[in-house]
C-alpha cells in the first residue's frame, strides 16, 4: 500500500486516554446480575443513583462528573446497549402507549435481566472469539442515519454533517458494516507502529477504491432522489449551527471525494478502530478554520499489532505466573474477564493494569474450599498457570485447604428428642437431624407448647463447662 508516513507527530495532539470497553462490559453484566435495576419510567434510562454506581466502576474519567451535571453518562448508556446488542442483558425497548393521545411510549416496570446462559457463553469462549462477538456487534451496529457521517464517536473530537434528510436519498440503503469491515481489513494492511498520514490514506481510496463508500452507480430510496445527485445526503456550512446557510457538494467538484468520504474515513478512524484500541489517532493542535463539519483536524493515524491478530482469530490467551510470595501475575491482551473470575474467590486483587496482580488469601481459600467440596485449588492454579507452581505454594495450599471443613453453628437454639417425632413441633423446628431429633428455636415457648399437647417434656440446661447428667429414668439416643 502505498501510503505516507508522518516524520514527526509531536507536532500533534495523540489521542491515547480510551476507555477500557472490554473490561466495562464484564463490569456492567456483574452489576446487573447482583442488582434489581430498574428503567426509567418516561426516557426508559437507567436511574441516576446507578448511574453514578456504575460511573464510579468503569473506567471513563469523566463519566462521574457527567452524571452529576446531566444525571447520565454517555459511557454507561455506551456499555449498556453493547451489553444488550450481545445478548446479556434484556430489557423492553418499544414500551407501552399510556392512550391514545400519547405520542411517546411509557416504560413502567421495566427491569434489566441478566441472561446467565448468554454470559456464560461468551465467557466460555476464547478471547480471539470473544473479539470476534464485540467487533461484529460494534460493526452492525449504527447504520444509516446514526453512522459516524452524523453521531459523533463517544472518544472522538470531530464534528459531523447535519442529519436532515439522512433518512432519504442513498443514505437508506448503504451497508455500513460492509464498509466498515473493508476499511478494517484495509488498515490491516498498513505497516504497524508507524504514524502515517490521513490525507496520503484518503488519496489511495481515491485511487484505488474510489466506490468504496458509494457505489459508482447508486441506489436510492426513491426514484426523483437521483436527480439530486450522489452527494444530496451531505451539506457543509460556514458554520457550524448554520440552519439552512448550506453549500452544496456537487460530484463534478474536483475535492468531492475529500470532502465527502474522506471526512468518513476521519470519523471512522476515531470511532470503532480507536474505541478497540486498534488504532491510535493523533489530531491537530488547533481546529481548523473554515466549513464544518471540518476536514483536516485528524492528520495522522497509527494501527496497532492488535487490529492483524484481532481480524485473524489470533488473539493469545492470558497467562498466569504464581510466585514465591503467594503473588498472582495475569498477563493478558484482553481483558480475561473467565481467569478473573476464577481466581476472585481465592484471591485478593493488588492492582490492575496490563499485568494484573493477585495475592492468595488464606481464608479465601479456605471458604472457597468450604463453599464447594469439590474445589481443588491446587489443580486449579496448576492447569491455568504456565510454570510449575513453587513447592512453597504447592504445601500451603494443601494446609490451607484442609481448614476447610464446613460446620453450622446454631445460635439460641435447643436440641429436642421426641419419642417418633409424635409431638408437634413443625412451628419450631429449624432442622431435622434424623427421625426424632430436631434443632428447635425458642425452647421457652416449645417446652409450654409440649406440656398444652398433654405430654411430660423434660428440659436439661447444660453449662459452659461439661454437660449435664440425665436422670435416671430417662431415655436418650446419645450415650450417658
Amino acid at each position: 500500500m502505498d501510503i505516507e508516513g508522518v516524520k514527526d507527530a509531536s507536532e500533534f495532539e495523540i489521542f491515547t486516554d480510551r476507555p477500557d470497553v472490554r473490561r466495562d462490559l464484564h463490569l456492567f453484566a456483574g452489576y446487573v446480575r447482583d442488582r434489581d435495576i430498574k428503567r426509567g419510567h418516561r426516557d426508559n434510562s437507567i436511574g441516576k443513583a446507578d448511574a453514578r454506581r456504575l460511573a464510579k466502576l468503569f473506567s471513563d474519567p469523566d463519566a462521574e462528573e457527567e452524571v452529576e451535571e446531566d444525571g447520565y453518562a454517555s459511557w454507561v448508556d455506551c456499555i449498556d446497549g453493547l451489553a444488550r446488542r450481545l445478548g446479556l442483558v434484556h430489557y423492553d425497548t418499544e414500551g407501552t402507549y399510556a392512550g391514545y393521545t400519547s405520542r411517546e411510549p411509557c416504560f413502567p416496570d421495566n427491569y434489566i435481566e441478566f441472561d446467565a446462559l448468554a454470559y456464560e457463553n461468551l465467557t466460555s469462549m476464547n478471547l480471539a472469539a470473544q473479539e470476534k462477538e464485540l467487533l461484529d456487534s460494534l460493526l452492525q451496529n449504527n447504520q444509516g442515519c446514526s453512522s459516524e457521517f452524523y453521531l459523533p464517536n463517544f472518544c472522538g473530537r470531530l464534528d459531523h454533517f447535519d442529519s436532515r434528510g439522512c433518512a432519504t436519498g442513498l443514505m437508506p440503503l448503504r451497508d455500513f458494516t460492509a464498509i466498515r469491515r473493508f476499511l478494517l481489513d484495509l488498515l490491516s494492511q498498513c505497516p504497524a507502529g508507524e504514524w502515517l498520514s490521513t490525507a496520503s490514506l484518503i488519496e489511495y481510496l481515491k485511487k484505488k477504491h474510489r466506490y468504496f463508500l458509494i457505489p459508482k452507480k447508486p441506489e436510492f430510496k426513491e426514484q426523483w432522489d437521483q436527480k439530486r445527485g450522489r452527494y444530496d445526503n451531505f451539506r457543509e456550512s460556514p458554520k457550524r449551527e448554520s440552519w439552512g446557510d448550506y453549500i452544496a457538494i456537487n460530484e463534478i467538484d474536483a475535492d468531492a471525494f475529500e470532502r465527502v468520504e474522506g471526512r468518513y474515513v476521519e470519523r471512522f478512524l476515531e470511532g470503532i478502530p480507536q474505541l478497540l484500541g486498534y488504532v491510535d489517532v493523533a489530531y491537530a493542535k488547533r481546529r481548523p478554520k473554515g466549513v464544518f463539519p471540518p476536514l483536516g483536524f485528524l492528520p495522522a493515524f497509527r494501527v496497532s499489532e492488535r487490529l492483524q491478530r484481532a481480524l485473524q482469530g489470533k488473539i493469545a490467551e492470558p497467562t498466569l505466573r504464581v510466585t514465591a510470595t503467594f503473588e498472582v501475575y495475569v498477563q493478558s491482551e484482553m481483558y480475561p474477564a473467565r481467569l478473573l473470575r476464577d481466581l476472585a474467590p481465592i484471591c485478593e486483587l493488588v492492582s490492575e493494569d496490563t499485568t494484573t496482580v493477585f495475592r492468595l488469601d488464606r481464608q479465601k481459600v479456605a471458604a472457597a474450599c468450604a463453599a464447594d467440596p469439590r474445589l481443588d485449588v491446587t489443580h486449579l492454579l496448576e492447569s491455568l498457570s504456565i510454570d510449575s507452581l513453587p513447592a512453597n505454594v504447592h504445601r500451603e495450599l494443601a494446609d490451607w485447604s484442609a481448614h476447610s471443613e464446613k460446620f453450622i453453628l446454631y445460635s439460641v437454639c435447643s436440641l429436642l428428642e421426641t419419642d417418633g417425632q409424635e409431638a408437634e413441633v413443625e412451628h419450631y423446628r429449624v432442622e431435622n437431624i434424623v427421625r426424632g431429633i430436631d434443632i428447635v428455636r425458642s425452647p421457652e415457648s416449645l417446652y409450654a407448647a409440649l406440656e398444652k399437647q398433654q405430654l411430660a417434656p423434660l428440659r436439661i440446661k447444660h453449662n459452659e463447662e461439661s454437660l449435664s447428667p440425665l436422670p435416671a429414668n430417662s431415655r436418650s439416643a446419645f450415650p450417658r
